[in-house]
């Protein structure tokens, strides 16, 4: 039983210890960030005003406190 416990142990801190770099996506002209509090449905709204002639949506990172999405518009 405790190897188990050991080994399952060892899996878990060997996974969480690990490094990746975050790669940089070049970001065109056209493409915006928009950050959102307090809910997805106002980045939405934000991303209508930005683009007035339409967008597309690149991300959407659905945070609890702080929603956020990169767009690109049309």
């Amino acid at each position: 039983m405790s190897r188990w416990l050991f080994m399952l142990l060892l899996i878990i801190i060997t996974g969480c210890t690990g490094t990746e770099a975050m790669q940089l996506v070049p970001r065109s002209d056209s493409q915006y960030y928009v950050s959102c509090p307090p809910h997805v449905f106002y980045c939405y709204r934000k991303s209508e005003l930005i683009c007035h002639s339409g967008y597309r949506v690149l991300t959407v990172a659905s945070w609890e406190d702080n929603p956020e999405m990169m767009i690109e518009c049309y």
